[in-house]
C-alpha cells in the first residue's frame, strides 16, 4: 500500500540519526507512518495547513454529510444565531437524515446549526441554505466561491446536506482545508464537540433530543484493533468534527483533536465499518508523536524599523502582521529555527498602517517551515516640501518654530529700537525747545536791561 508523509518526515529522520543536541530527545522513537484503510486520508496540522501524512488525498470522492461543515461555516458567516427561522413549506419533504421540522415552525439559527451537525438533520441544511441565499441552488454557487477561497480547488457541491447526486464531489485534502477553516470559529467548534443537545419546545413541536454520531467523542463500547491491542473508539483529545455516509459514498470522517499547542485534522473517505475511526486515532497517534506545532512568531512582534522617503518621518516601524505558527519534527528543539527577513531599504511615502513592506522566512537546517508577513505598524503621510532634504516634518515644524519665534523677537526688538528712538528724538527737541525759551529769555531780559540802562 502506497504510503506518502510529509517531507517533513525526511528531516526528522535526519535529526533522529544525527548526534544528539540540545533540545532533541534521542532516546524518543518515531512512531512508524500508519498503515491506513480508508479508500483516500489525509492528516493536517490545522494551524499551519501542513499535510503530515495522505494517501490519495486528491482523489475525487462524495463528501456525503461532511458536506454538513460548509453549511455550518456559511451559516455561521452569514446569519446571526438568535436570528429566527420560520420553516417553508418544501423543506419538510427533505430527504434522509433529518429533525422532521414542519411547514411554519420557528426554530433559530442556532438550533438549525446543532440539528445540522449533531443530528446530521438535512431538513436542517435546506433551511439554513435557504435563509442564506433563497434557494438551494444560489446556496450551493456560495458554498463553490467559498471553497475556492478556501484553497478547496477539487470540490463542486449542489446542496447543502451531501445527498447522493454524481456532481456534489470533494477530496480528502479539500475537506480537511474546510474543516481547518470551520474549526477557527469558536461557535462551530463548540458545536461540534456537543455529545448531547436539547432543541426546546417550539411553537409546533415538543423538546427533541439530539446526539452527536462522531463516535470519537463517547464511545467507550466499540473497540479497534491499535498497534495489535484492542482499545475503545473514545479518542481523549478529540474535538470534532463530522461524520458522513450514503451508500455512493461509504463511511466518511472529518475529525479533529487537540493536544498541548498542536491541533490535528483527520480526513477519511470511503470507508468501511468502523476502518475510519481506526484510521483517525492511527493518524492521530502518529502526527502528535512525530511531529508539534510551534509559534515562530507572534502577532505584532517589531521586526525594527525602515527607512522612509519624502515621508513625514524618516523611519517607521515594523512588525509581523499575525500570529505565525510552523509545524517541525517533535524531536527538534524551537532553539534551531532561524528568521531569514527579506525587506527593501526603504519604503517610499505615503505608508499606510498595516502595509505589507515584506517578509521573513522561518527555517529549520536551511529548510523553510513557515513564512511571516511584515508589515507597517504605523502610517506615515507625505511629508512637506522640507522632506525631500531628508528633513521631518517634525523638525521643519520645529525650525518653522524657530524661525518665527525669531522674526518675532526681531520685530519685538525693532518695535522697542522705534519707540526708543521716538522718545530720543522727543527728548532732543525738548531740549532744543527748552534752549530756545532760554535763550529767549536771556535775550527779552538783556534787551529789558538795556531798556532800563538808557531810560
Amino acid at each position: 500500500m502506497v504510503r506518502r508523509p510529509l517531507i517533513f518526515a525526511a528531516a526528522l529522520m535526519a535529526l533522529m540519526l544525527a548526534a544528539p543536541v540540545a533540545g532533541f530527545d534521542s532516546a524518543r522513537a518515531a512512531k512508524p507512518v500508519p498503515d491506513t484503510v480508508s479508500s483516500s486520508v489525509v492528516l493536517i496540522d490545522a494551524k499551519t495547513g501542513n499535510v503530515l501524512y495522505e494517501r490519495d488525498m486528491h482523489a475525487i470522492k462524495y463528501p456525503a454529510s461532511l458536506t454538513k461543515i460548509m453549511t455550518g461555516l456559511l451559516s455561521l458567516e452569514n446569519l446571526e444565531l438568535d436570528r429566527v427561522v420560520t420553516i417553508d413549506a418544501e423543506t419538510p419533504f427533505t430527504k434522509g437524515s433529518r429533525i422532521y421540522l414542519l411547514e411554519g415552525e420557528q426554530v433559530t439559527v442556532e438550533q438549525l446549526l446543532y440539528a445540522l451537525m449533531i443530528e446530521s438533520a438535512n431538513d436542517a441544511a435546506v433551511a439554513l441554505a435557504k435563509e442564506i441565499s433563497g434557494t438551494e441552488e444560489n446556496f450551493a454557487a456560495l458554498m463553490n466561491r467559498r471553497a475556492k477561497e478556501l484553497g478547496a480547488l477539487h470540490t463542486n457541491f449542489v446542496n447543502p446536506n451531501g445527498l447522493e447526486n454524481d456532481g456534489h464531489v470533494t477530496t480528502a485534502y479539500d475537506m480537511a482545508v474546510i474543516a481547518a477553516a470551520a474549526m477557527r470559529n469558536p461557535e462551530f467548534r463548540k458545536a461540534v464537540i456537543t455529545y448531547p443537545y436539547t432543541l426546546y419546545q417550539t411553537n409546533m413541536q415538543e423538546t427533541r433530543y439530539f446526539y452527536n454520531g462522531n463516535r470519537l467523542l463517547y464511545d467507550e463500547n466499540h473497540t479497534v484493533i491499535y498497534e495489535e491491542k484492542t482499545r475503545p473508539i473514545k479518542y481523549a483529545d478529540a474535538t470534532g468534527i463530522k461524520t458522513g455516509y450514503t451508500a455512493q459514498a461509504g463511511n466518511c470522517l472529518a475529525a479533529s483533536a487537540e493536544r498541548g499547542d498542536m491541533e490535528l485534522i483527520a480526513v477519511m473517505m470511503q470507508a468501511e465499518g468502523m476502518g475510519a475511526y481506526l484510521d483517525a486515532i492511527s493518524l492521530f497517534e502518529y502526527g502528535f508523536d512525530n511531529y508539534a506545532s510551534h509559534m515562530a512568531a507572534g502577532a505584532g512582534a517589531p521586526q525594527g524599523e525602515l527607512r522612509v522617503k519624502n515621508g513625514s518621518v524618516k523611519t517607521v516601524a515594523v512588525a509581523v502582521k499575525e500570529d505565525t505558527w510552523i509545524t517541525m519534527p517533535a524531536s527538534a528543539s524551537p532553539t534551531l529555527l532561524t528568521a531569514e527577513p527579506s525587506l527593501p531599504e526603504h519604503l517610499d511615502a505615503p505608508v499606510a498602517e498595516g502595509q505589507s513592506v515584506g517578509t521573513m522566512r522561518i527555517l529549520l537546517d536551511g529548510e523553510e517551515l513557515g513564512v511571516c508577513e511584515i508589515v507597517a505598524s504605523e502610517s506615515v503621510p507625505l511629508g512637506g516640501p522640507l522632506s525631500r532634504l531628508g528633513i521631518t516634518d517634525r523638525t521643519a515644524g520645529l525650525l518653522k518654530k524657530v524661525f518665527f519665534s525669531v522674526l518675532a523677537v526681531c520685530l519685538l526688538l525693532l518695535i522697542a529700537y522705534v519707540l526708543l528712538r521716538r522718545r530720543q528724538i522727543k527728548k532732543r527737541k525738548q531740549r532744543r525747545d527748552e534752549r530756545r525759551a532760554r535763550l529767549a529769555e536771556e535775550e527779552r531780559k538783556d534787551a529789558e536791561f538795556r531798556r532800563n540802562r538808557l531810560g
